[in-house]
């Protein structure tokens, strides 16, 4: 389908890569990421062209599960690369940008474990409305009015709902089934 399509960062970014993807190469390296042009429902009902850097391992079914929503008309706000926005997750995701790759830790770890975003091997979809809740913190904090999830909101993610049996069918895991805190945005797959 037109709007879909995989590259190399190489082939993207050319000798500009290393000033425009962020990463440690002795944790992932470029070979390692693929860059993702995928078509979304935006919130307006419209089609946009969305990107995201992946795990070159999970590239095929990141691009079929985003022609999937694209058919089932999931809405997605927004999908842009977080160099757009410095790499800083909180600004990504009160924004409510859906997006992958970020070389960053785990949130709330302290800088002891890299996140499975620093890997290409997680996918927030829609964060403001999908947050992130340990406790009393909420992230983002525009996300707080989301954390009731029997309320029906735009692009909001219910387990078994179609966007949760999606992921799950490639062997996701959702971070609103786990048991110590709540990501509802989020979605990983264990590195192969």
């Amino acid at each position: 389908m037109d709007g879909f399509c995989c590259l190399t960062l190489e082939q993207v970014y050319g000798p500009q890569l290393k000033q425009a993807v962020l990463l440690d190469p002795n944790v992932i390296n470029y070979d390692e990421l693929r860059y993702l042009k995928v078509l979304h429902i935006g919130y307006d009902g419209c089609p946009h062209q969305g990107e995201l850097l992946v795990h070159h391992t999970v590239a095929k079914e990141v691009l079929e599960i985003f022609q999937a929503l694209y058919e089932m008309n999931y809405p997605i706000e927004k999908m842009r690369l977080m160099s757009c926005y410095d790499g800083d997750d909180e600004w990504s995701m009160t924004d409510n940008n859906s997006s992958a790759f970020n070389f960053r830790y785990v949130t709330g770890d302290g800088g002891k474990k890299y996140s499975k975003h620093a890997y290409g091997l997680a996918i927030d979809l829609n964060p403001r409305v999908n947050p992130y809740i340990k406790g009393e913190i909420v992230l983002p904090k525009n996300g707080l009015p989301y954390i009731n999830r029997d309320q029906h909101a735009l692009g909001m993610i219910k387990k078994d709902d179609a966007v949760y049996r999606l992921f799950k069918q490639y062997g996701w895991i959702w971070g609103g089934d786990w048991e110590t805190l709540k990501d509802y945005q989020h979605f990983e797959k264990k590195k192969k």
